[in-house]
């Protein structure tokens, strides 16, 4: 009788598929029973207390929530079984506020309760809040608010909140002294310091600034005399004119300590330094102002150019017309800056015209004009040894050189090469170029002056 063998089969395993599924509606509704539960008082096992109002809470979210109430409610804690929390420091506005933004994820602020709620984050250490106060300051901010969250940010410490204020006064202060001078004045020390610090304050006189310092000093002081050295060094006395600088030197006890004094002693040099000012620049003499694009004459005639320089506007895109008349109206004239002075150089110089162009003549030049923005005024710098139309001017090192062009009165190009010697204010002769050029094209790199074009 036979037996049949039983078959042996290998055990099969299934492997079972899942996923990984996220409800987003589940955060929003564990929020909801947790606001449920705090209306209805439900299950509350704490009670904080602020300028003698009750708000109950419930631990675990403070805790939670909170870097403040975490710490407080730890093991080592006397308040861990504490029934209730005296919050003495927070008003009931913002504790509240700050309370139903733990309970909800909804941060209501506006300008009057922003120092109540960043007070009350800040205590309880809610970064969240802080962080979108923070956003709250600089979606609002302008002209008549930034003083004041500019004194927000440095009194909770808001590093880039106070930074952003700080340049939004600098950029507005014009607007600031005609319209919220009081402001002004109730500014902290480090925002007004940072502000008289900065490089670009449009539109406002120096001397504005320096008065604005001293009133904030009546308004606040006495200050150390550390403290009012610093805040008056930031100011740059090499932009007012003289006789108004000698006027502030007695205006205010603080300006008669030795620092401020040898600013002032320092800055009534430069002014003595005529010709030589533009390469002695220091930020005591720098102007507040971004770089400027200008244009110089020009026109729709030749014969008959316009008398003005024109100011580019970033901002619209246009070119608007400046204050700055040039003394003389020219036509093929050079123009360059050094040491935030625009030089007009050369040139012909059109004489006894009239709108219609019929009388114009022209005579080459060898005049040089320059501008100085400080003063919005013109002074005739040394003469040109040759005169010149038609050439190319460039500055190497703060010196500035004129080459070639042409003398329009013999209609001959010239080869010569002159530079501007501002120490002694007198220009010099240079190697010549290889033969006469007119209406050509010059340009500098690494302190190499490059020709290109023109006629002979």
């Amino acid at each position: 009788m036979g037996f049949n063998s039983p078959i042996l089969r290998s055990p099969r395993f299934c492997m079972d598929t899942y996923s990984l599924l996220y409800s987003s509606s589940h955060r929003t509704g564990l929020l909801s029973g947790l606001q449920r539960l705090r209306a209805q008082r439900k299950m509350c096992d704490v009670v904080l207390e602020a300028g003698g109002v009750s708000f109950p809470c419930h631990r675990a979210l403070l805790a939670s929530s909170s870097d403040y109430f975490w710490a407080l409610f730890g093991e080592t804690t006397a308040e861990r079984l504490a029934s209730t929390i005296s919050l003495s420091a927070l008003t009931p506005e913002g504790l509240e506020t700050i309370l139903d933004f733990l309970y909800s994820g909804w941060l209501s602020v506006s300008l009057s309760t922003l120092p109540a709620v960043l007070e009350a984050a800040r205590y309880l250490q809610v970064e969240t809040a802080v962080s979108i106060c923070e956003r709250f300051m600089a979606d609002c901010l302008k002209a008549e608010n930034c003083c004041c969250y500019a004194n927000l940010a440095e009194r909770f410490a808001l590093v880039n909140s106070l930074e952003t204020a700080n340049q939004t006064i600098a950029m507005e202060m014009n607007v600031l002294l005609l319209n919220h001078r009081n402001d002004l004045l109730e500014l902290n020390f480090e925002s007004l310091m940072a502000v008289l610090d900065a490089d670009e304050i449009p539109g406002v006189q120096e001397a504005e600034l320096t008065k604005l310092a001293l009133d904030w000093l009546d308004r606040n002081g006495p200050l150390p005399l550390l403290k009012s050295n610093l805040l008056l060094s930031r100011l740059r006395f090499g932009l007012i004119e003289p006789s108004e600088l000698n006027d502030l030197g007695h205006a205010h006890t603080a300006m008669t300590t030795p620092l401020i004094r040898s600013q002032l002693t320092r800055a009534l040099e430069y002014h003595r330094m005529g010709s030589a000012q533009p390469i002695i620049q220091s930020k005591q003499s720098t102007l507040r102002e971004s770089a400027v694009v200008l244009l110089v004459g020009g026109g729709a005639s030749a014969d008959w150019p316009e008398q003005q320089v024109q100011v580019f506007d970033p901002r619209s895109r246009k070119f608007l017309s400046s204050s700055c008349v040039p003394p003389v109206r020219l036509r093929y004239p050079c123009v360059c800056s050094v040491g935030g002075f625009l030089f007009v150089i050369g040139g012909e110089e059109i004489t006894n015209g009239d709108e219609d162009e019929k009388t114009s003549s022209a005579k080459t030049s060898n005049q040089v004009w320059r501008y100085d923005p400080r003063f919005t005024c013109w002074m005739q710098e040394e003469s040109m040894l040759d005169r010149r139309a038609q050439f190319s001017c460039c500055v190497v090192e703060s010196i500035v050189y004129a080459v070639g062009g042409q003398h329009s009165d013999t209609h001959s190009s010239l080869a010569s090469v002159e530079y501007y010697d501002m120490v002694v204010g007198s220009w010099r002769r240079g190697a010549g170029l290889p033969r006469p050029l007119h209406g050509h094209a010059s340009t500098v790199l690494d302190n190499n002056i490059y020709v290109s074009g023109g006629l002979s």
